[in-house]
């Protein structure tokens, strides 16, 4: 199943003051079979708040060049999840999560050159209040 999802506004927020970041992490793997893989990606308290994320398994280099897939057919991505620093999933309604994180999988057989992928919204509207 793929999800997308929008970030929309409300009349009190000035969005002329709002900052975005997005940070982004690739990892090597998963490459053997039957093997897993994970990678974070963090927002830091300067940069405001991890709002969301995302992630993809694939043939690599995704952020400067076309999207390619795994050179296998059984890579798999089993989530993508708010995080703490070590991947493990924040519940709901657990501490404010600064990282976000993919978790993907090898599936039965060996994926030479793959990469997991991982991205993490950072947005900042702190000054973007009206008053």
């Amino acid at each position: 199943m793929t999800y997308a999802y929008a970030i929309c506004s409300t009349d009190d927020i000035d969005l002329k003051h709002v900052a975005t970041t997005v940070h982004f992490t690739e990892v090597s793997g998963p490459n053997t079979a039957s093997t897993g893989q994970t990678a974070t990606a963090r927002c830091s308290r300067e940069e405001g708040q991890l709002v969301s994320g995302g992630a993809a398994i694939s043939g690599g280099n995704v952020t400067t060049t076309d999207f390619s897939k795994a050179a296998s057919g059984g890579p798999h991505l089993n989530g993508s999840f708010p995080s703490d620093a070590a991947g493990t999933p924040v519940g709901h309604g657990g501490s404010d999560p600064s990282y976000w994180t993919a978790a993907s999988h090898s599936g039965g057989s060996p994926s030479p050159g793959s990469y997991s992928d991982v991205w993490a919204l950072c947005l900042d509207v702190q000054h973007g209040h009206k008053r």
